[in-house]
């Protein structure tokens, strides 16, 4: 149920910068309005006002409107026209498509006191389904100048004058044959739609009934267009309650397997906690053992657009974590490994990422085959050529030890790889710290002096 508020007011009265006390039009068209009330107190300068297509069955609290001149009331509920005596400057009423029967005719005589209405709209109502409509709003309204948006003409005028007597006593006789009290018809002062039976205000009774196929029925009338209303009103408040906690749901729903949501960090590991295997991201990737076998070669398709910032690495003996775009790549090792003699490698034409991992216990084969991933199904797991010297690169570094140990084995590991490997990165570990990072190490031009020994600077 929509009501007229000062806010609702404000809000259509932008083009007089939000003032109502000193607006003079106004349109509240199609806001469900039930009821006319507060214009009177904060509009009182009112000279056009727009109410058409709402559910107003009573046309009231207008008095104070000593301005108005324009009153469009179209497609309502009103059933009588009344209580607009006190509105003297009214020029225009529309009442097009309401409820005003043939016995609301009665009513049109309260028009008598508004002697500037020049243009009167009653189509779509059924009063004007009545053979003698036209003639009796003619004679009860002599200062009418349209009727309908029709001019009338002074004879027409004349011959509606003659006929009013006729009219008259055609329609009492015609109400009081359907059992209408005419003198009650005919009262403008407090009627309404909902107390005319001793109903409080607001209430509406139904006006249906159950038919043999369980439908309800409803007749055509003023109550049943607010009680459909006020039932789709109904609906949709509640569709939009439902609505409202599935997204509240929704947003408390834990990701789906197939959809893992993306992580800021590596998820933690307890001690003790079994590792499972994890692709969440998808990623193209082989896990092999080194042709001489003394490593282990872990080679992720990670794409060659991506920034290596968004790679996060975690290596510890027994398994090998990768956090890449948010995406973890967890998994088991068949054998334990050194990670502080572990190096990796990205080559910058594919985006591919090599990472070396140095076995413990190098003179001891691989029992656990079923964790190893060969590049090509089907093959025993042997890794490449550059992989196999990358590999016994870091191994050579973990064996001599050292500060130079990690460029060492990067430079080996570039000159093994050609052209493709342009980017290595050692794998090393922060003191005090269980997380592994990747550091860059840039391969160095070295260009050979030739047989001269001379260690004296060249000349300038």
């Amino acid at each position: 149920m929509g009501r007229i508020t000062e806010r609702l007011i404000r809000s259509r009265a932008e083009h007089n910068e939000g003032m109502v006390s000193t607006l003079e039009e106004v349109a509240l068209h199609q806001q469900n309005i039930e009821k006319i009330e507060a214009l009177g107190q904060l509009c009182p300068k009112l000279k056009i006002l727009y109410l058409q297509n709402n559910l107003i069955g009573k046309i009231q609290n207008l008095h104070k409107l000593k301005e108005l001149e324009y009153l469009n009331l179209a497609v309502n509920n009103v059933t009588k026209i009344q209580n607009l005596q006190r509105c003297e400057s009214l020029k225009k009423l529309d009442l097009t498509i309401n409820f005003v029967s043939k016995a609301g005719l009665l009513t049109v005589q309260s028009l008598r006191h508004n002697i500037h209405l020049e243009e009167l709209y009653l189509l779509g109502n059924p009063c004007a389904d009545w053979p003698g409509y036209r003639q009796f709003v003619v004679a009860k309204l002599p200062h009418l100048a349209k009727l309908d948006g029709q001019a009338i003409k002074p004879s027409e005028r004349i011959a509606a004058a003659q006929a009013l007597p006729e009219l008259e006593a055609t329609l009492a006789a015609e109400l009081a044959a359907e059992g209408v009290d005419v003198a009650a018809a005919g009262q403008v002062e407090d009627d309404s739609l909902y107390d005319e039976d001793g109903i409080a205000p607001g209430v509406v009774p139904e006006t249906g009934y159950v038919d043999e196929a369980g439908e309800v029925r409803r007749p055509w009338c003023p109550a049943t267009r607010i009680l459909e209303h006020r039932e789709q009103e109904k609906a949709n408040r509640e569709a939009e309650e439902k609505k409202k906690a599935a997204a509240e749901n929704k947003a408390v729903v834990e990701p789906t397997p197939g959809k893992p949501q993306r992580r800021d960090e590596m998820p933690p590991l307890e001690d003790g906690e079994r590792v499972y295997q994890k692709n969440e991201g998808r990623w193209d990737f082989s896990l092999e053992e080194s042709a001489d076998g003394r490593a282990l070669v872990l080679e992720v398709g990670v794409g060659k657009f991506l920034d290596t910032s968004l790679i996060q690495t975690d290596l510890q003996p027994t398994y090998v974590r990768m956090l890449v775009k948010g995406k973890l790549l967890q998994l088991l090792l068949p054998c334990e490994v050194r990670p502080d003699a572990a190096t990796a490698q990205r080559n910058m034409t594919t985006g591919q990422l090599m990472i070396s991992m140095p076995k413990e216990n190098p003179d001891e084969p691989i029992t656990d085959v079923s964790k190893l991933r060969p590049r090509v199904p089907g093959t025993s797991g042997i890794a490449s050529a550059s992989a196999v010297a990358a590999a016994s690169a870091a191994a050579a570094a973990a064996g001599r030890g050292g500060a130079g140990a990690g460029a060492a084995a990067g430079r080996a590991a570039g000159a093994a790889g050609g052209g493709s490997g342009t980017s290595i990165y050692n794998i090393v570990k922060k003191p005090g710290d269980g997380d592994f990072v990747m550091k860059e190490v840039r391969k160095a031009a070295v260009v050979a002096a030739g047989d001269d020994d001379d260690d004296e600077p060249p000349a300038l």
